[in-house]
Order: C-alpha cells, then structure tokens, then sequence
C-alpha cells in the first residue's frame, strides 16, 4: 500500500505531559504507519522526545518552525510548509488549529462540543463575551468550518455537534478513542501489593481517576460513598488539583468520611494499570464527556467499572460495566454496597469489563482513520 503523507497540527506535542488530545494524538500516530500512513510533525518548537519514543522507528518525519507568533505560524509558515511537503490531507488532532487556507483536504478530530454546550451556557453573559472566551470560540468555530471531514470520538458526541453546533451529519465519523497499550499488559499480585503500599492504602478501596473540577461531579460520588454499607473500604481520589481538594476535604469531613478519603493527586503514567487493577471498582459519575477514556483504562485491565447514566459514558462502558443515575441518589450507594460485600458479583464485573475492552484497539481506531483520510483525498 503506498504511504499516505499527512500532516499533523504537532503543536501540543511539544510539551511532555501525557494527557487527553496529547494522548490520542501520540497513539494515533503510533498505530498509523501500519495502515499506509507516513504522519509528519509541524510544531512550533521541537516535539519532545518522550513522545517520539513512542512512534515505530522511521515511520514519521518532524518539521519544527523557527520562532515566530502562533497565527503567523498557523496561517503562514504550516500552509507554505504542507505546500512544499507535497502533503495529501493535513489533520488536527485537537478541537482547534486548523489553517484557513491549506494546499491539500483538511481534517479535524473534535472531540466535543462541551465548551459550546456544557461551559459556555454556564457563564455570564459578561464572562461569555469577554476577549478571553471570544477566541477559543472562534478557533473551534473557524475549525469546524474549514474541516472537509470531521472525526469524533462518540455517538453521543457526534450528536452533540450536529444538533447543537449545526455541522452537517454526513461531514462526521465516529472513531471510538482505546486505551494506551501498556494497559493490556497482565498485572501481577505483587506489583499490586507493591502499589498499594506505595500509595499508603491498606484497605479495599473504590477508584476515581480525572479532573476535579465542577463537571466531574465529586461531590455526588463523595455523598454516594458516604451513604453507602461498605464502612471497611476507603474511595481514592486520583488526580485532580490542589486548589479543589481542600473544598472536597471539607465536605468530606462535614459527611463523617474524611477517614476513609484519600487524594493521592497526580499518578505517573506506569502506575494506573495497577491502581486501576487493585481496586473494587472504578467508579465515574461525569455529568459531561465526550468519551470517558478512564472507562477503557479501567476494562482493560479487568476493573469493575461504574459509571454515570450520562452523556457518553453508557455508550462506552456498554455491556463492560454497570450505569447510575445523577437524578436518584440511592442507585450509587446501592451499588457501591454490592460491590464491596458480593465477591460472585465482582467477578461478574470484572469479566464483564474484560470482554467489552476488545471493542477499543488503536489498531482499529488508525484503520478507521486512514480510511477518512482517503475519502477527504478522493
């Protein structure tokens, strides 16, 4: 198959963190090179080197400009550069970045339209009109508008942008996101123990992984955990910042759990699959996402998995995991109790998670891909 030359929007790629559209971004462009892909980089400084690390050998080259002001560089120096490259279809893989003029097809992976429909009906109107809120707007705006195609990472999401951003149907792929590959590796007792005992937890506990702000919702799983029959097990709650855990500490304390709560804040990237492997369940109660990768993370490595009856997440946990409703405050506690006292139904879980983590692959997301990228050719 002859080698398809796309362009990539790299600009993330040049910090070292590893986290959402970093994330799809770098394993995306790992699994590509197999389906007829030869991905090149342009950034506005060099791509870090950990995340080159994680690209096949010799399956992509990197084109860094010199310095110069970022809309310069988006509508100038990338054109003239896609241009010279002979590129076939450029792709950004992020919700904005996208040149208004380019020599070959544009895509562009949107993950969501939560700024548009969860964020920005929540501001003031002052807030919502100021300098600061207007440009990244528009940047989406201007994205989705140049796009040929757009792909996007849930059902639920996809009609997010047709109803509420008024993108046509037909312009919209849904290419499900997986989780890294390093979460499908077996995960041994020991390194468990080992992990548990690094993270000071003694006790059975429950999983929450992600952000801490508004719209992940932590208080309702703190009131779920506090009403819930299971005074032996503790609820971890992984990243976050520090700003949000005092706020969650307090209400923590006021519910009589502060014994039983632990924030153990940011988590490198090696230990998740044993967190996730050493709990009773992973436990996600979002009022908004897009995909909810947590829940693939979780499936992979054969954890219980909870999640909220909301937005994406039942159409990514499927058949993999158990739902909950935002509106009863009874439904969580009651699984939470089940979970931590019926060994036969934790196991049911867990093999229900293990069968529905083979539905995400990146293998199978770069095949879709590549597939989009030939029709925007065409």
């Amino acid at each position: 198959m002859t080698d398809l030359r796309v362009g990539f929007n790299a600009y993330l790629l040049a910090a070292p963190g590893l986290r959402g559209w970093t994330r799809y971004t770098v394993n995306l462009l790992a699994a590509l090179p197999a389906h007829g892909v030869r991905p090149v980089l342009y950034s506005r400084a060099p791509v870090h080197a950990g995340h080159l690390a994680r690209l096949p050998v010799d399956s992509y080259e990197v084109r860094s400009a010199p310095p110069m002001r970022y809309l310069w560089w988006e509508n100038r120096w990338l054109p003239r550069q896609l241009r010279d490259d002979r590129i076939d279809v450029f792709h950004c893989p992020m919700n904005y970045g996208m040149p208004w003029i380019t020599p070959c097809p544009r895509v562009l992976t949107l993950h969501d339209a939560i700024d548009e429909l969860y964020y920005s009906p929540r501001m003031t109107r002052r807030a919502r009109w100021r300098p600061g809120a207007i440009r990244p707007r528009l940047a989406n705006w201007a994205a989705r508008r140049r796009a040929d195609a757009i792909i996007t990472v849930s059902h639920h999401a996809k009609a997010d942008i047709v109803r509420g951003l008024g993108v046509p149907a037909a312009k919209v792929s849904v290419i499900h996101e997986a989780a890294d590959p390093h979460f499908h590796r077996p995960v041994s007792p020991t390194d468990i123990e080992a992990v548990r005992r690094s993270n000071g937890l003694r006790r059975p506990y429950f999983l929450y992984l992600g952000g801490w702000e508004g719209r992940k919702n932590i208080p309702f799983l703190l009131r779920g955990f506090a009403a819930a029959p299971a005074p032996t097990v503790e609820l971890v709650l992984a990243g976050g910042r520090e700003p949000e855990r005092s706020e969650l500490a307090a209400l923590a304390a006021t519910l009589g759990i502060a014994e039983r709560v632990r924030f153990l804040g940011f988590v490198p990237d090696a230990e998740l699959p044993t967190l996730y492997a050493g709990a009773l369940a992973f436990v996600y109660p979002s009022e908004y996402e897009g995909f909810g990768l947590q829940v693939c993370e979780a499936m992979a490595v054969g954890c219980p998995v909870l999640v909220a009856r909301a937005t994406s997440l039942p159409e990514i946990a499927g058949a993999g995991g158990e739902t909950f409703s935002l509106n009863d405050p009874t439904e969580l506690p009651a699984l939470l109790g089940r979970v931590a006292t019926n060994t036969d139904y934790r196991a049911t879980l867990t093999a229900q998670a293990s069968a529905r983590s083979p539905d995400f692959s990146w293998d199978r997301t770069a095949a879709a891909t590549a597939e989009v990228y030939r029709r925007a050719r065409r």
